[in-house]
């Protein structure tokens, strides 16, 4: 995967220099429609802790105990521009998250001792958010800020040695607001940062599996990047990404939650037409 990501970066530097060397002086796109991908290499911390009836799970550090060094992250978004001031922006995320360790004592994971020996995980899951953004002002120099709400929604199964826990079916949408400021340093640089987050407090998830299962979900953001117009229609940005994740859902029977920081180095092609 990691190769993977490298030539998605290579080929947006490529695809960046060779239009750098033809681009035009830079105009504002009267286009409606924006396309936006993204790679992200990080370096995850967190932990995961699955019970299962009354074998209580051992909290596992994604990084200790787990063997999670290194996060992937793709993402995709489309926006349509209603107005020069509104869009509507759908975006999907997906999250690699793969280790493995050894463990010298016997661990217990969503019912199931394992143990002393070798631990494989796999924590990928794939978000996917809808939201609305409103242009709240701009400056004559070009300074923008946009602010955003929506919902999004994440489809997460962890499995350790096999062993998978579905955490999607207790899953709810999330309300999410947002800031995003783009500052012109140039007539072709820029600077771009942007924070959103939000989160349920402890609801009914309104699924029953030994009793009503209840839901605690969190999520937080922050990105600051450089931005660099090749033309009216491409831009490539790079910079540095902080993501949250916690999701705890517990009922008589089950008791799970994950956490999740990262903290990523991020590369992003931008279309508009």
């Amino acid at each position: 995967m990691a190769r993977r990501l490298s030539l998605f970066a290579v080929a947006i530097a490529m695809v960046g220099y060779a239009a750098a060397a033809h681009a035009q002086p830079v105009s504002a796109p009267s286009s409606h429609w924006e396309i936006s991908l993204d790679s992200r290499v990080g370096v995850p911390t967190g932990s995961l802790q699955v019970r299962e009836t009354t074998v209580v799970g051992t909290p596992l550090r994604l990084r200790g105990n787990l063997g999670i060094e290194v996060s992937e992250a793709l993402e995709a978004s489309v926006a349509y521009h209603l107005t020069p001031r509104d869009a509507v922006r759908a975006t999907a995320l997906h999250y690699f998250l793969n280790g493995s360790s050894t463990t010298n004592r016997p661990v217990a994971y969503n019912g199931e001792i394992l143990g002393p020996g070798r631990l494989d995980s796999h924590l990928d899951f794939s978000r996917f958010s809808l939201d609305y953004e409103r242009l709240l002002f701009e400056t004559p120099e070009g300074m923008n800020l946009i602010g955003s709400v929506g919902l999004t929604f994440v489809a997460l199964e962890t499995t350790v040695n096999r062993n998978p826990e579905n955490f999607t079916r207790q899953e709810l949408p999330v309300p999410i607001v947002g800031l995003r400021l783009l500052y012109p340093l140039s007539p072709r640089l820029g600077l771009t940062a942007s924070v959103s987050g939000g989160g349920l407090p402890r609801v009914d998830s309104l699924r029953q599996e030994g009793g009503t299962i209840y839901l605690r979900q969190s999520h937080a953001d922050a990105e600051m990047a450089l931005t660099y117009a090749l033309s009216p229609a491409l831009q490539l940005s790079a910079g540095y990404r902080f993501t949250y994740f916690f999701q705890h859902e517990n009922s008589h029977e089950d008791d799970n939650r994950i956490e999740l920081i990262d903290n990523a180095f991020q590369v992003r092609v931008t279309f508009r037409f």
